[in-house]
């Protein structure tokens, strides 16, 4: 038995993306094991956020970078130091703006209107008054104001950019106007490219990933990258100091983690993962050749929009996704999380699932085919 199975709890096989409620994803062996050493020592905490943070710099080809607890904490973070500036006596005083000269925080109003995303709140938690605007650069522009502390974009294709601008056109807009922006892209990978696409190539000032989704380091990690004075603002503001990010804490134990994690995704062959992936869709694919009321086709994107490719499987009449999720968590042990779309959802229907296989290990394709049949006679 392992250890979640000594404690009454049922194991889960991840069929369905990197999501948090589940656990993120899974790490390499070599990841675990520079954790397990990096937990033998003591070091100096700050010390080793901006050793790490230099050295992830480096090799994502940015100024600088910056490690919390996870992406929604570098939201909060670096909200708060787009606010304080230099002034870090405001720090101690944080959420409460009141005293600081620059407390609001511009997003598109369409990207709040998303139920299953909601993550734009997280910038609330700073103490900033968000302002939501129009579609459109002439909207954006308006509301600029003496007050403006920054502007935050969340990137998803598919979901999230609908309708708004393009990313580049209102960077360049922030610019000129003098307002720094920052890209949230928690899961915008791969392509590895974006670790400096959003920064380097398109010059926002900063982005911000999830350490525990592609990358596959602790879930309990989060990355900035980019502009080095935002950067060096961050630590006024994380632990071990007793300010708005104390409650943010990164163990040296996932410092080393995320490090470990992003040496191998920047080295990792990225065609080679690709055919392991499919690999692993191609015998689902073959376990289900005999149910001829499934319809079933490849994707070349994950459901973000990110280089990976996923199963989209359109279910017989009157079965629905969000049933076959119900049946594969409560009917079989292991228990399997299947991907459904929920109603209201533009990227897919009630009726379809759809299966990655990032989390994949050999024997689950098989497993998950096997259970996926015996919904379908339920």
């Amino acid at each position: 038995m392992n250890i979640y199975e000594n404690l009454g709890l049922k194991t889960i096989v991840n069929a369905s993306d990197t999501y948090t409620r589940i656990g993120g994803s899974r790490m390499s062996e070599n990841v675990l094991s520079a954790m397990c050493e990096a937990g033998r020592y003591f070091v100096d905490i700050v010390e080793l956020n901006k050793t790490v943070s230099h050295e992830i710099a480096t090799m994502t080809q940015n100024e600088a970078a910056f490690i919390s607890s996870g992406g929604a904490a570098c939201v909060v973070i670096t909200a708060s130091c787009l606010m304080v500036g230099n002034d870090f006596e405001l720090a101690s005083e944080l959420p409460d703006t009141s005293r600081c000269s620059k407390n609001e925080i511009i997003v598109f109003e369409n990207q709040t209107k998303i139920p299953m995303l909601p993550y734009w709140h997280l910038i609330e938690l700073s103490g900033a008054k968000l302002v939501k605007v129009g579609a459109s650069l002439d909207e954006l522009e308006k509301a600029v104001c003496d007050r403006t502390a920054g502007m935050y974009f969340f990137a998803a294709d598919v979901i999230y950019e609908e309708g708004l601008p393009p990313l580049k056109d209102v960077i360049s807009l922030m610019h000129t106007l003098g307002v720094p922006i920052i890209v949230d892209a928690a899961a915008q990978l791969p392509p590895k490219s974006n670790l400096w696409y959003y920064t380097r190539d398109l010059g926002a000032n900063g982005v911000i990933f999830s350490g525990g989704k592609f990358l596959a380091g602790p879930q309990s990690t989060g990355l900035f990258l980019g502009d080095k004075q935002i950067a060096d603002r961050c630590y006024a503001f994380a632990n071990p100091n007793v300010s708005i990010g104390r409650p943010y804490k990164v163990g040296k134990e996932e410092f080393i983690g995320i490090y470990t994690a992003m040496k191998e995704f920047i080295e990792s062959d990225a065609e080679a993962v690709k055919r392991s992936q499919n690999k692993h869709l191609d015998l689902i694919e073959k376990s289900l050749l005999d149910c001829k009321d499934l319809q079933i086709r490849r994707s070349h994107q994950a459901r973000l929009a990110q280089d990976a490719p996923m199963l989209i499987v359109d279910l017989p009449e009157g079965k629905t996704g969000a049933d076959c999720s119900k049946f594969m968590l409560e009917s079989c042990n292991p228990a399997i999380d299947i991907g459904h779309y929920l109603r209201g959802d533009d990227s897919g229907m009630e009726s379809q699932i759809f299966i990655n296989s990032i989390n994949l290990r050999d024997g689950e394709p098989e497993y998950i085919a096997e259970i996926l049949k015996a919904f379908l006679k339920y």
